[in-house]
Order: structure tokens, then C-alpha cells, then sequence
């Protein structure tokens, strides 16, 4: 009797990738600390005499 049962298998499932928060705006701080950084470095290029 036993014979005549079909066996299903669950199929696997792959897991599901993490959902990504969306980014909001940038805080208004941001362009200034750019700006500050960029200007060191050309403050330090400019010291270390690459330039000229």
C-alpha cells in the first residue's frame, strides 16, 4: 500500500536579499565640510611644492 504514495519535497527557497533604506537628502552641512577638505588638500599640495 505504502508504495503507491507519492513523496513531494518542498522546494528551497532562496532567502530573501535585505531591502536598502532609501537615502534621504544630504544634511546642509556637507558642501562646507567638502568645501573645508578640498581646501586642505590644496593647502597641502600646494605646501609640499608638487605645484610649483
Amino acid at each position: 500500500m505504502s508504495d503507491n504514495v507519492i513523496k513531494f519535497r518542498r522546494i528551497e527557497k532562496k532567502p530573501e536579499q535585505p531591502v536598502k533604506k532609501p537615502r534621504g537628502p544630504l544634511p546642509n552641512w556637507v558642501p562646507f565640510v567638502g568645501l573645508i577638505a578640498l581646501a586642505l588638500v590644496i593647502y597641502g599640495v600646494q605646501q609640499s611644492g608638487l605645484l610649483g
